[in-house]
């Protein structure tokens, strides 16, 4: 089974991305968070959880390169050690789809408090 070299997100869950994004790196020049952290959070936080996602039903804009999302694998070993994959699927969708609900997750939990992260409900799951 071929993995792919890039993943993303649908626009709407990249659109929920930027905004809390924003909101979290509201200082100018800030360099806090990225995408990259917020997306491998996502995927690492539905790994724990035990999370199934569905299939994404939109095609999503494969905006990261595996290779620099993914460096030491982590995200491919964690997945795989888990029974969240069908075996004829690859990997790295199972991470695009972990990641997909998880920003979503995210994103209605940051509308539901005001626009502000509640990181210890999230984290603590």
């Amino acid at each position: 089974m071929e993995e792919p070299q890039r993943i993303g997100l649908t626009k709407e869950a990249n659109d929920y991305l930027d905004e809390i994004l924003d909101s979290l790196n509201s200082e100018v020049e800030e360099k806090g968070l990225i995408k990259f952290d917020l997306y491998r959070l996502a995927v690492a936080l539905g790994v724990k959880n035990g999370n199934k996602p569905s299939s994404l039903s939109n095609n999503t804009d494969n905006a990261f390169r595996v290779s620099e999302l993914d460096t030491d694998k982590a995200l491919f070993f964690a997945v795989k050690a888990t029974n969240i994959q069908d075996n004829e699927e690859p990997i790295y969708r199972v991470v695009e789809r972990l990641a997909e609900q998880g920003v979503r997750d995210f994103y209605k939990a940051y509308k539901s408090h005001s626009e502000r992260m509640p990181w210890d409900k999230l984290l603590a799951e």
